[in-house]
């Protein structure tokens, strides 16, 4: 199953949830661990700049260490799926960040905060760029800017041009838009009464993604299976049948027709000859009666 490349556009549900998980990440690693944004690195760039600026280099390694594992997992996601295309990528990923995000709740509380910051900023780079259309739309699950913009650009479009297709575009970017908040909000809440277990809620959601992404790649194995099955049966199928020599019977075809053609050419040259030899005895009887005129 999981060397299955399952390419089906998936449902809204995985997008809702992924979604949610989006915006309760956001929450979660800035209110518990340092202030940082993790899912998008634009704000960490512009805090790594000012903090270097200032000369605070050991604040501003923080965001540096958030941006390099957002490369990271933008390039793992890249490469992987493009060279091992039997695998089912988004299968792994949902399996691997069930296990990432749980291991993160038993982060120590000492810890330094980079550790779930850094593993955060990986997980949600490989989310993103992994999950990126929803039924032909282009869409992200770990930030907003960009939903936002084409919510009011597709809305526009449809009010101008009074097609439904972009209110049904517009309509799915404010959904992920709706997701992505509602986790927030519930990310922000349980934080302050769970602490870093409160992350395993993004675990327990995601457990029905995946079995979702396993039953549908199990299905899709059966039925190429099938579909072998039946190719290889008509295969055999036709092994079996006589072979029709048609070459043979263009050979055969041409001999007959030879033969009959020598047999009318002989037939027309005995009676040629039978012709002929009439011709001559008719010939000879004058000569005949000559020499008997001659007598």
């Amino acid at each position: 199953m999981l060397f299955n490349n399952f390419k089906r556009d998936p449902a809204p549900y995985v997008f809702a949830m992924f979604a949610f998980i989006g915006g309760f990440l956001e929450a979660f690693t800035f209110a518990l661990h340092g202030g940082v944004f993790c899912n998008a690195q634009t704000g960490n760039l512009v805090m790594l700049v000012i903090d270097f600026v200032q000369g605070n280099i050991s604040g501003g390694l923080k965001y540096l260490y958030s941006i390099l594992a957002y490369i990271a997992g933008i390039f793992l996601s890249t490469v992987v799926p493009a060279r091992f295309k039997k695998v089912n990528w988004p299968l792994v990923v949902t399996a691997a960040e069930i296990v990432i995000l749980v291991g993160i709740a038993f982060i120590p509380q000492g810890a330094e905060n980079w550790y779930t910051y850094v593993t955060v900023s990986f997980v949600c780079s490989v989310q993103y760029n992994t999950f990126t259309k929803l039924r032909g739309v282009a869409l992200a699950t770990t930030f907003c800017t960009n939903n936002i913009r084409q919510t009011v650009m597709h809305f526009v479009k449809g009010v101008s041009e009074k097609d439904r297709a972009e209110f049904k575009k517009s309509a799915t970017y404010a959904f992920v838009i709706l997701c992505f908040a509602i986790g927030a909000a519930v990310g922000v809440l349980s934080a302050g009464e769970l602490g870093n277990y409160c992350i395993i809620i993004c675990s327990v959601l995601l457990l029905p993604v995946l079995a979702l992404f396993v039953t549908d790649s199990t299905l899709s194995v059966k039925m190429r299976r099938m579909v072998a099955a039946e190719s290889q049966s008509v295969t055999e199928y036709d092994k079996e049948l006589p072979a029709v020599p048609d070459d043979g019977v263009k050979v055969s075809e041409k001999n007959a027709l030879t033969s009959e053609s020598i047999s009318v050419s002989d037939s027309v040259a005995s009676e040629e000859n039978m012709a002929n030899g009439t011709a001559e005895s008719s010939c000879d009887v004058p000569s005949e009666e000559k020499s008997v005129e001659r007598r």
